[in-house]
């Protein structure tokens, strides 16, 4: 997972470090001028594990302002909704590349 539905999105998260934990995230994640938040779904589907699940908001690039949930409040809640509007058309066949790339295309 880059995220679950109790946590920011990864670029809502990315954004909110301060500049030296970033440095250090860019680092960790061996930063290619790529921004967050693919670094983090690359590392996601690079995993040794038999499932990757990026989140929506991840593969869309979203910040905090489109988490779907923030554990603790009782409003506001589980109301983003998906809209294809939303859909950049490089998305499939990047996500395919990186899907096959890492041998998880079946």
């Amino acid at each position: 997972y880059t995220g679950t539905h109790d946590n920011n999105t990864t670029l809502g998260w990315y954004q909110a470090l301060d500049a030296d934990t970033q440095l250090a995230v860019d680092d960790f994640l061996g930063w290619s001028k790529e921004p967050m938040p693919w670094p983090m779904i690359r590392t996601a589907l690079a995993s040794v594990a038999a499932l990757a699940i990026i989140p929506m908001q991840d593969l869309l690039a979203l910040d905090g302002q489109h988490r779907m949930n923030l554990p603790g409040t009782i409003t506001g809640n589980w109301t983003r909704r998906f809209n294809w509007d939303m859909l950049p058309t490089d998305l499939g066949p990047r996500l395919r590349k990186l899907i096959a790339g890492y041998g998880r295309l079946v």
